[in-house]
């Protein structure tokens, strides 16, 4: 139930502090989407990380809310705001924000029951991962093609890392 309040969350979020031009952000949004549609598909057998149904009838629903609400959203609210014309360590500070938001949603989803690790995945893991999503959302939202080759490396390094092999892939 924890991920259907946060999917409400961000709705209203969204709503509150997205950019009312949203369709700018619509590649990055899809690509957001899309990264986590993947990582679903690759590791459906061999799951790094896993939403629960946490009292939810069925098990792909977490996953659902994930990839349509949660990860678009909050892309065009990251983006929205995204301090472009500051500097580098103002751009940091900002990312690192978006970051602990999410690890602080991240860690009431892991209290309540709501995701699980598995595999050698851990929170810290999970704070590298988003540091890195957010950059590599930013890159995609100024350029689309740097964006894919680095989210190409980083999935292999991480299916390399975790031991996401050919074999155990759906």
């Amino acid at each position: 139930m924890l991920i259907i309040f946060f999917s409400i969350v961000w709705i209203i979020v969204a709503y509150r502090f997205g950019d009312r031009n949203w369709r700018k952000y619509y590649p990055t949004m899809l690509f957001a989407a899309l990264g986590n549609a993947l990582y679903e598909v690759i590791c459906y057998n061999y799951s790094l990380w896993q939403l629960e149904p946490n009292g939810l009838p069925g098990a792909m629903i977490p996953n659902l809310l994930l990839i349509l609400i949660w990860m678009p959203l909050s892309t065009w609210v990251f983006l929205s705001h995204f301090p472009t014309k500051q500097s580098l360590f103002k751009k940091g500070l900002y990312i690192l924000l978006f970051s602990a938001i999410f690890m602080i949603l991240e860690f009431t989803l892991l209290q309540g029951g709501a995701i699980t690790y598995h595999h050698g995945w851990s929170f810290i893991w999970s704070l590298l991962f988003v540091i890195l999503m957010f950059i590599v959302l930013h890159i995609h939202f100024k350029n689309p093609i740097i964006a894919l080759i680095l989210s190409v490396l980083i999935a292999f390094s991480l299916c390399q890392i975790f031991n996401v092999s050919l074999n155990k892939m759906k």
